[in-house]
């Protein structure tokens, strides 16, 4: 009698294919609101409770944006890359809203003739992005950059908002760009570039380091900055440099930041975490909310919450290289 072999061909179900599911914030407050039985299955939330629940989901989406320690994943998606364009009159400069000098996205290009002082229109080269209501920085042939916008972009002729201050030289450095740079929540690390893309190292300074630098405010202590001390303000932060002012502006500072996780201000915008962490945001809102619907938080709530936010906290972490070796002894 002939042996039957079971067939051992495995064929796998489909698969979506896709890798691109997110929530909206109000997909975030109706989940917590069933999560704390506040909603059946088949309500939804009135317009009064999304917005009660809308603030408090950005209260703590702004708590547990990227600083110290609480996530350090947070520090990957929320890290940026800024540029600072250095002052000949000055060691501080604003950073975030209200600055100057101060961007994300950056265009280097050079004049491309001479301009008299008074003029209202330099030479660039043609095929750049510069247009019309981009800032833009000009090398003087005293040694500082002219901040002013731009008007319009004809050929090689860009004319500007505000009249040259001084004599301009054929090659003189034009930065521009388009928008300002976020503000840093924490910067992290700093590098002074030049023009050739060679980076040289600046030490980040606390507050009492910085404070007791004796030549700082002197605007005639001009150098290439060593090292940088930075404090966050509301709206507008400063970034302050161990020299009174900056020798040579056609060298810059990258700063490499973390900045805020952005606002939840409509009903489909979705969250500027990873997918790791949309169970802990819903768990976290559904906390924060139990108390104002009397709800009773149980332990089994705390616990999802707790392992929800313990997974998420670990997406993504630092790795650091380090290694030991024997002392002389």
């Amino acid at each position: 009698m002939p042996i039957i072999v079971p067939s051992t061909t495995y064929s796998p179900a489909a698969t979506s294919g896709t890798y691109i599911f997110t929530v909206t914030r109000d997909t975030i407050i109706r989940q917590a609101m069933l999560n704390i039985g506040k909603l059946d299955e088949d309500e939804a939330p009135s317009a009064q409770s999304t917005t009660d629940a809308a603030t408090v989901l950005n209260m703590l989406v702004k708590q547990w944006q990227g600083r110290g320690d609480f996530a350090p994943g947070l520090k990957t998606w929320t890290r940026r890359r800024g540029y600072l364009f250095l002052n000949y009159n000055s060691g501080r400069y604003s950073v975030g809203g209200g600055g100057t000098g101060w961007t994300n996205t950056p265009l280097f290009t050079a004049t491309t003739a001479s301009a008299a002082a008074a003029a209202s229109v330099i030479a660039i080269p043609t095929g750049t992005t510069i247009v019309a209501g981009y800032y833009i920085g000009i090398q003087l042939n005293t040694g500082a950059l002219q901040w002013t916008t731009v008007v319009s972009v004809a050929g090689t002729v860009c004319t500007i908002t505000d009249a040259l201050t001084a004599a301009v030289a054929s090659g003189a450095k034009v930065y521009a760009y388009a928008a300002l740079g976020t503000q840093p929540v924490q910067i992290e690390a700093a590098v002074l570039r030049d023009d050739t893309y060679n980076d040289v190292p600046l030490r980040l300074l606390q507050v009492r380091d910085y404070d007791s630098l004796p030549q700082k405010a002197n605007t005639q202590n001009r150098s290439d900055p060593g090292a940088v001390y930075y404090e966050f303000q509301l709206n507008t932060s400063y970034l302050y440099t161990d020299v009174g002012a900056s020798m040579d502006v056609t060298k810059y500072i990258v700063l490499t930041y973390m900045e805020p996780i952005q606002d939840f201000n409509n009903a489909l915008d979705a969250p500027e975490y990873p997918q790791e962490w949309f169970l802990a945001l819903c768990w976290g809102l559904a906390k924060e909310i139990c108390p104002q619907y009397n709800s009773v938080w149980t332990p089994l709530m705390q616990d999802n919450f707790t392992r929800s936010l313990a997974i998420a906290q670990r997406k993504d972490p630092e790795i650091e290289t380090r290694y030991f070796q024997c002392g002389e002894d």
